[in-house]
């Protein structure tokens, strides 16, 4: 992933306002909340220490028949069994009071096997039980291990299971013909497609459906909205606010936005110019484009010229000319 390091100059300001929580967060131009369907963004508000009430909040939300009252964060970073296994370093793990392993992962773009990739990562936070070695009641090695659910937030309709009109699905290991008895009660899985909760701002009434509506769209947001008034989600906004990040936490978000800008011209331009061939050469004209295009919107966020060039490679007459 392309890692360009800049900053962004903002000038940001707090007023007085009917709509919101009494302050109102807005910028003239630019950048106001974080978009939380980026893996950075929601892993430094969910998945940070300090935090772990907005993620108590996030997870009763999609698990609320759980009753969940504490969680523990975790490392996010897993490894397999053998030195050459693959590793994965998930969004979000922490281990919740009644002693389950809970990885949630957040996807923005779309991904055709996102549901092979929750059963792979699955797999890491059995090993780790194994590796640490459980012993049954006569002092034997077991294989038995701690509750594991892997949950997937996604901002599209998965493909690789049965479509429905639930937001939230709940899948476990059963059998075929008799589904109400349960191969394994270890090993779960939720789905949560943002796309499906349907409502708009006014038609919120859930904890859960807050909740969801801010992770799709607290970055197209200019201020608090009043309908969050008394919803308990300051911190939520609070965290979510450009200016009020550090500016190392900037360099890293606009790192991460800017490699998904990227990604998304390098598809599309090698789309529209073709196949084989084209392909190539779609993938070089689209870098050529997307620096230009980056180099404007990091222009428009107020970014000094002399980071612009260093972020896209573009010269100062290039940029000044833009």
């Amino acid at each position: 992933m392309h890692r360009a390091i800049f900053a962004a100059k903002k000038t940001m300001k707090k007023n007085s306002s009917s709509h919101g929580t009494g302050t109102t967060i807005a910028a003239d131009q630019g950048i106001v909340f974080i978009d939380l369907r980026l893996d950075y963004a929601f892993h430094l508000v969910f998945g940070t220490p300090g935090n772990e009430n907005l993620l108590l909040r996030l997870i009763n939300a999609i698990l609320p028949h759980r009753n969940i009252t504490g969680v523990e964060l975790s490392t996010q970073e897993h490894v397999g069994l053998r030195p050459d296994s693959r590793k994965a370093v998930f969004d979000v793990f922490c281990t919740t009071s009644d002693g389950s392993h809970l990885t949630i992962e957040m996807q923005f773009g779309e991904q055709k096997d996102f549901n092979e990739r929750m059963l792979f990562y699955s797999t890491f936070p059995v090993q780790n039980d194994i590796r640490k070695g459980r012993f049954g009641e006569y002092g034997y090695m077991s294989y038995s291990f701690q509750p594991v659910c892997v949950i997937g937030i996604t901002d599209f309709i998965l493909k690789g299971v049965p479509e429905n009109k639930d937001m939230i699905n709940y899948y476990s290991v059963r059998n075929d013909k008799e589904p109400q008895h349960l191969f394994s009660e270890n090993v779960s899985f939720v789905t949560v497609e943002l796309p499906k909760l349907g409502k708009g701002i006014s038609e919120l009434s859930s904890d859960a459906d807050f909740i969801f509506y801010a992770i799709r769209n607290i970055h197209r947001m200019r201020e608090v909205p009043r309908e969050f008034t008394g919803r308990g989600l300051e911190k939520l906004f609070e965290l979510c606010s450009f200016a009020k990040m550090s500016k190392q936490h900037q360099m890293e978000y606009l790192a991460e936005f800017m490699a998904r800008l990227d990604e998304q011209s390098r598809l599309r331009t090698a789309w529209e110019n073709g196949e084989e061939k084209g392909i190539e050469q779609g993938i070089e004209r689209g870098k050529a484009e997307e620096r230009v295009a980056n180099a404007r919107k990091l222009k428009a966020l107020g970014v000094a010229h002399d980071i612009i060039c260093q972020a896209t490679g573009l010269t100062a007459e290039e940029v000044a000319a833009l």
